[in-house]
């Protein structure tokens, strides 16, 4: 309740307010009114107050209530309590309320007077007859002198007033001190924590003295009674607190001790405020010790205890070592935390080393957090030795340190052992770390000299050499030496596989172990093949050179040595140890197992691994080591499902390390399997399961199983892959390039492709090598096929016929015509009524100079008289060889009618010398059959046969031919060839022949007449061209030439339409050339005398513009 005073107000007005308020029954206004009335003038206001006939008690109650509130319902803000203290000793003197009051307002303010003080409560205490009461007020008197005896000497006075004020009423005593002298709280802690440890010395952290059991019998009720009133008049003092826990700790409580030092440890920090208690690196390493001693005593807790030494050692070694002297010294205790320090350490090392071989990735670095209370723990065992850790304890810890990562602190520590002289324990231990140390500070020369050294030691430690050859491997393989790399762990694994593993997945840095994991798989598979390579040599050798002799047993050292299929076992038995999961060491480990002979340990690993849909790898295998153990069914089944699988390519691998026995086997199991395919169908699901299995029979044979091939190669074609046939077939040629088979498949697979030339050229081949099977092959085709084979070697036969005959002469030696003697053969062989095998037969024999028996064949095949003419024309050519000219030229001449494309080749098989004495006589003017007695009776179609075969025969002696065939083709309206004729003769007029025509007037013919035809097939520019040269060349003949042929006449019209075409063009100086030649075959043309004109007067034209 405020009381607002106004300034101004008079002290009547305010008693008057006052009083008012008082009547109404308000006395905590009417009390604050007088109050401030009292401040005013306070003689006029108890003046007035005194006179108040009731009223007067309740105001002096309501002051005494705010005197003994303590925050509780305090006066008005404009009042204090002092000012109320004043007015209630007015009022009433020697006021209980007042005087307590007032010595609590002196010993506030620094404590002065304290022995009048405690002089006037102990008389005021003993005014009052109970000695023991219940009321407040004996309470505070009983506190406020114990205050005062506090602040006066001695102390122990005034802490035996305390104790016995809490004995007697324990919660008001705490109440009242925490309400009414909280800002002495402090000065009470300390006096009672200063009177204890007076005592009990060895209750402080701060004491050099042991605890002994005599200290232990000294603590009475007394000091408990004091911890309990500390506690509760300041439960948060951490001296306090702290000092609880060492009492309960020496009174035998142990788990109540351990609980408060955990509170303390817990609330680090929390209470910056007291700054009588600041918890520095060396308390917490007291408060940590001795929760280790009280753990430890409370027995079940040894974890707890060893873990609090360790993080005690940590924050202050130097502290935390005299705590464990002084709490860890009565009956052994030191020398069991040392025990259990160790015990706790080893038992960390082997959980660290369990997780690590249950990591399930090789390049995880899970569980290394396990080491760090490892860590601790020795170097806690470390600091409690008197010279900072025996040998063996740094070698541990730098092991530890090693595996943890932490390589520098680690490298310090070895270095210090290894420098340290006259020691020699261990030495392989520290040399093996200090090398790994080494290579993770990059140093690998002096890693490797520190690996090389225990390797090379005389009796080196089992564990430390085994690292040793680790640490080598991994510089190995980091220099690029992978195969020393295997080696090195070939032999380590060999000595300790389980203490490998280990090493691998702890001290190997974690980003090259997948890196180690995939050389030394791919290391152990090429030593193994190269094992298996080296044995099948030597068996080799052996069989060679003591046949006789059996295989020699191999030594217990050979079979032990790296490199061997024993040493592969081990290495894959140490990377199945790292990738449990992984197919690729256990598939190692299986193929070395069966190199070792081990089938049936071989097969049950193969069958422990796979799931339920087993890979392809795994199936091969299986099949592999069912065949060598005789159980066919299965070996077909696993064949089976490894097709099915699609993916063969993994027999490779296993092939390479195969015994060369089961490869045969395999080879041929799959060769038979594959037949029998074949032969049961053809369908395409069929044709490639056969080629699966084929495929698998060209592996295991080393791709030499020539039959397979062949098979697998025909199985392609079928299938439309036909350059994967091709391949097939040239893999057969390669080792056997006289195969007639292979031949003939590549060469009809080129036929599917249509490459006629490649077709040919192998279906050559291997009728040369052998004739027989190459026209079985040849036969087994469809007709389509067969038909078309036939063409192409017919084709290619007559080619090269007659290639030789443009190079060569007649008669032609046998071996220019062996080639044609064998297609030849083959083709009659093939079809032996097809005529056209026939005809080439007899003009191969033509062309070897065998008349009679060209003669004979064509005879018994055609008859003595041929019908066809081509037969007939080859009758002509062996006429021509028996110098029979007319009837030769004849049968030859019938061939330009439907083959004329067949002559040339025909007249090359006679000789030259007859050959131009045919073409004369063909001519002859005196011959009946002759062309010029043909075509003077008027049978120029029968002249023109004459005559063609006269060009054809005559060669570089042919103009005239040309001329006289040109002739009868004009008479026969076949101008076109007539031009082509007289174009050839033309030609050579400038050629290498021009001398044989230097008359002009010969010359001048042969345009005029090329002219002729060209006007008369419409090729009217082309032929005014011819004839304005011959008139050029010789005018008079040329008109002759006219007037015999075209007539004068036409020609000039010709001229004429041509003139004025090019004048239409405007092309007047050509047109203008054309007006004059037509002007001179026809003078009187009055048409080309005005164009003339025209032209005449168009060229003098200034505008012209031509």
């Amino acid at each position: 309740m405020t009381a607002v005073v106004r300034p101004g107000v008079s002290v009547s007005k305010l008693c008057g307010d006052g009083d008012r308020l008082l009547r109404a029954g308000d006395l905590w206004r009417a009390t604050s009114l007088y109050m401030s009335a009292f401040r005013t003038h306070a003689a006029s206001t108890v003046s007035h107050m005194r006179k108040l006939e009731s009223g007067l008690d309740g105001v002096i109650s309501t002051l005494e209530s705010w005197l003994d509130s303590h925050g509780e319902n305090p006066p008005a803000e404009a009042l204090n309590k002092g000012l109320a203290a004043v007015f209630l000793s007015t009022l009433c003197p020697n006021n209980l309320s007042a005087t307590i009051f007032k010595m609590e307002s002196l010993l506030q303010s620094g404590g002065h007077g304290c022995e009048e003080i405690f002089a006037r409560c102990t008389a005021l205490l003993e005014g009052m007859r109970d000695p023991y009461p219940k009321d407040a007020s004996r309470m505070v008197l009983m506190l406020t002198g114990a205050l005062a005896c506090l602040f006066s000497e001695p102390h122990s006075a005034g802490l035996k007033l305390y104790l016995k004020a809490y004995k007697s009423n324990t919660s008001e005593t705490v109440t009242m001190v925490k309400s009414r002298q909280a800002q002495h709280v402090p000065k009470i802690v300390k006096a009672f924590v200063d009177q204890v440890l007076h005592i009990h010395p060895s209750l402080t952290f701060d004491s050099e003295c042991a605890i002994a059991t005599k200290d232990k019998e000294k603590l009475d009720v007394e000091t408990s009674t004091i911890l309990e009133l500390l506690l509760a008049i300041s439960p948060g003092n951490r001296e306090v607190q702290e000092l609880q826990a060492a009492y309960l700790c020496l009174s035998g409580r142990f788990v109540e001790s351990a609980e408060v030092y955990s509170a303390l440890l817990h609330h680090d920090g929390q209470n910056l405020s007291e700054r009588s208690f600041q918890v520095t690196p060396e308390r917490r390493a007291g408060l940590l010790t001795s929760r280790a001693a009280a753990c430890l005593s409370a027995g079940g807790r040894t974890a707890e205890a060893c873990r609090d030494l360790g993080e005690a050692f940590e924050t202050h070694p130097a502290n935390a070592r005299i705590y464990f002297q002084k709490l860890f010294t009565d009956n052994g205790t030191g020398l069991a935390a040392r025990n259990h320090l160790r015990q706790q350490a080893e038992g960390g090392l082997s959980g660290y080393r369990e997780r690590v071989l249950l990591r399930p990735d090789l390049r995880s670095t899970e569980g290394v957090e396990l080491l760090d209370p490892v860590i601790t723990r020795l170097r806690t065992l470390c600091h409690l030795e008197a010279d900072g850790g025996g040998r063996e304890l740094r070698v541990r810890l730098a092991d530890c340190l090693l595996l943890r990562g932490e390589h520098k602190e680690a490298l310090s520590i070895c270095s210090q052992l290894a420098a340290a002289k006259g020691q020699q324990s261990y030495q392989n231990t520290v040399q093996v770390l200090r090398g790994y140390a080494r290579l993770l500070s990059d140093d690998h020369k002096g890693a490797l000299e520190d690996f090389q050294a225990v390797i090379e030691h005389d009796a080196p430690h089992p564990s430390s050499c085994v690292r040793a050859l680790c640490g080598r491997g991994l510089l190995r393989m980091m220099g690029g030496s992978n195969y020393l790399t295997a080696l090195d762990y070939v032999t380590a694994s060999g000595l300790h596989p389980q203490e490998t593993a280990l090493t691998v997945r702890c001290l190997v840095p974690w980003n090259y172990r997948g890196l180690l994991f995939t050389v030394l798989l791919e290391q152990g598979r090429v030593m193994l093949e190269g094992a298996a390579e080296h044995k099948a040599r030597s068996r080799t050798s052996e069989d060679s050179q003591q046949p006789q002799q059996g295989d020699k047993p191999q030594s217990k050292k050979d079979n032990h040595r790296s490199g061997t299929p024993a040493g592969v076992q081990s290495l894959a038995a140490l990377l199945v140890e790292l990738q449990p999961g992984a197919d690729g060491s256990q598939i190692l480990a299986a193929d070395a197992l069966y190199q070792l002979g081990r089938v049936e340990e071989a097969y049950r690993l193969l069958l422990s691994i796979g799931p339920t849909n087993p890979r392809a790898p795994i199936l091969a295998r299986l099949a592999l080591l069912q065949l060598h153990r005789g159980f066919l069914y299965d070996t077909n089944q696993l064949l089976k499902k490894l097709i099915q699988c699609g993916d063969t390519s993994c027999l490779r691998p296993l092939l390479a390390v195969a015994q060369q026995k089961d490869r045969a086997l395999l080879q041929a199991h799959c060769h038979s399997v594959a037949k029998r395919i074949l032969e049961g169908t053809k369908e395409e699901s069929a044709m490639r399961e056969a080629v699966a299995y084929l495929s698998i029979a060209i592996m295991a044979s080393g791709g030499e199983a020539a039959e397979s091939l062949l098979e697998r190669a025909r199985c392609y074609a079928l299938l439309g892959q036909r350059k994967t046939a091709i391949f097939d077939f040239s893999a057969i040629l390669k080792e056997h390039p006289k195969h007639p088979q292979a031949l003939c498949g590549r060469g009809f697979t080129y036929l599917m492709l249509n490459q006629q030339k490649e077709c040919t050229h192998d279906i050559l081949a291997a009728l040369q090598i052998n004739p027989d099977m190459g026209i079985k092959d040849i036969l087994s085709l469809n007709d389509k096929a067969r038909k078309l084979v036939c063409d192409w070697l017919h084709q290619f036969c007559r080619s090269n016929l007659s290639d030789l005959l443009l190079t060569n002469t007649v008669p032609c030696h046998e071996e220019q015509l062996s080639e044609a003697f064998i297609i030849v053969g083959a083709l009659m062989r093939t079809d032996c009524r097809e005529p056209r095998w026939h005809l080439l037969y007899v003009d191969i024999l033509l062309a070897k100079g065998e008349v009679k028996a060209a003669a004979a064949h064509l005879c018994q095949v055609f008859g003595q008289e041929p019908r066809d003419a081509v037969a007939q024309a080859r009758v002509g050519v062996v006429e021509a060889w028996q110098q029979n000219y007319h009837s030769a030229a004849c049968r030859l001449s019938k061939l330009t009618e439907k083959h004329a494309s067949s002559l040339p080749p025909l007249l090359a098989l006679i000789p030259f010398s007859q050959r131009k004495r045919m073409a004369q006589v063909s001519l002859s003017e005196g011959s009946s059959s002759g062309a010029s007695s043909v075509s003077s009776g008027g049978r120029w179609d029968r002249a023109l046969s004459l005559l063609s075969v006269a060009v054809q025969a005559a060669g570089d002696h042919r103009l005239q031919y040309l001329r006289q065939r040109a002739a009868c083709l004009a008479q026969l309206g076949l101008h076109e060839r007539a031009v082509s004729d007289l174009d050839r003769v033309i030609k050579k007029h400038s050629g290498s022949q021009a001398r044989c025509s230097d008359d002009p007037r010969v010359r001048v013919e042969d345009l005029c007449r090329r002219g002729r035809s060209m006007v008369l097939c419409s090729r009217e520019a082309a032929a005014l061209e011819d004839f304005c040269q011959a008139l050029e060349l010789h005018r008079k003949q040329a008109l002759q030439c006219v007037e015999a042929g075209l007539g004068r006449l036409r020609l000039a019209e010709c001229f004429l339409r041509r003139a004025l075409q090019l004048y239409g063009e405007q092309q007047l100086s050509k047109a203008w050339t054309l007006i004059e030649s037509g002007l001179l075959v026809d003078g009187e043309n009055g048409e080309l005398r005005r164009l003339r004109a025209r032209v005449k007067r168009e060229e003098a034209s200034p505008c012209n513009i031509n």
